[in-house]
């Protein structure tokens, strides 16, 4: 059988967005040493092939031949399912399933990965470790950082900033939304840059748009029309 280790050290790396100095400091070697590997001029030295394996997310067939079969080290081999969290092969979280329901409730971690864009879509809740650069698409309820682009939930919607429009079935807890806001609850946002539509009462900073409301509506300042089912309160600056 062929070794590829130098071969698999080079598309794993690429396929990390890492450099070969980033690699070097993860294993302890010079860059010269990761270039020497990736050009065939030598193989790692016996004490770091367990150090790549690792890192990479590889068995060592994997790591020596490139073969299919990789596994995730550090996990036991007894046959409990694991909700593993993932960026590309590089395993970022790690959690036991349970058979009690509510115990399998996780975050999703996000990590700050620059101008790529994330978009997400959940079946279930959404609770969310950090930002979101694209959009947020939920079966339920959605808790997280600022969202990108906008957020479609089936329940109730806590985030930062919105650079979209945000739908909940639920209620909405947001900072700024730049669009509009469409909740099956009550809607408490800094400011809304468009029209909200609320099941239930909507307290907002800002409004440049119009209000319809199953409740009461207490704003700073509306741009536009009021349409709503309770008491409307104006509040100054």
């Amino acid at each position: 059988m062929e070794i590829k280790i130098g071969e698999v050290i080079r598309n794993k790396r690429r396929l990390m967005n890492i450099s070969q100095e980033t690699l070097a400091e993860k294993t302890g070697v010079t860059i010269q040493a990761v270039s020497k590997w990736e050009t065939g001029m030598c193989y790692p030295d016996i004490t770091v092939l367990p150090k790549l394996a690792d890192f990479f997310g590889l068995s060592m067939d994997g790591l020596f031949f490139g073969i299919d079969g990789d596994v995730l080290h550090g996990l036991p081999d007894d046959d409990k399912p694991r909700i593993v969290q993932c960026i590309g092969n590089r395993v970022i979280d790690k959690k036991e399933f349970v058979s009690n329901a509510k115990k399998n409730k996780f975050t999703l971690i996000i990590p700050e990965n620059g101008e790529k864009v994330i978009n997400l879509e959940i079946w279930g809740d959404a609770d969310i470790e950090g930002n979101v650069s694209g959009f947020v698409d939920a079966g339920a309820g959605v808790n997280c950082g600022d969202v990108g682009t906008y957020v479609d939930a089936g329940g109730c919607v806590n985030c930062g900033a919105v650079g979209g429009y945000v739908n909940a079935g639920g209620g909405v807890n947001c900072g700024s939304v730049e669009g509009y806001a469409d909740a099956g609850g009550a809607v408490n946002c800094v400011n809304v840059k468009g029209n909200v539509s609320a099941g239930d009462s909507v307290h907002c900073k800002d409004v440049d748009g119009d209000v319809s409301a199953g409740d009461d509506v207490t704003c700073t300042q509306i741009n536009g029309s009021v349409t709503c089912g309770g008491n409307v309160n104006f509040k100054a600056k």
